[in-house]
């Protein structure tokens, strides 16, 4: 990747140094629920994804802990499924 061709919306920053172009994070916290950060990322290829870091708060209680995890990758894989379906509709 030619290092000199940001994106206009890179970082142009020590973020985008391991050949690929990421933009500064956005970061969204919700006081109770959890925290958010997202980032867009372009490697090599051109090819653009987001990175998403989800924090949430777990019970203390192991079987409970269990069923959020549960849930969460349940709705994330949701998630995944939404976005591979937009993206074929835009294509």
């Amino acid at each position: 990747m030619n290092r000199v061709q940001h994106t206009a919306w890179c970082a142009k920053d020590h973020s985008c140094g391991l050949y690929e172009h990421r933009s500064e994070p956005l970061r969204a916290d919700h006081p109770g629920l959890g925290t958010l950060v997202i980032t867009r990322v372009q490697t090599t290829d051109g090819r653009q994804y987001a990175e998403i870091r989800l924090s949430v708060p777990l019970v203390a209680t192991d079987r409970v802990a269990r069923r959020q995890l549960q849930t969460a990758l349940t709705e994330l894989y949701h998630l995944l499924r939404y976005f591979r379906h937009i993206g074929r509709s835009a294509a």
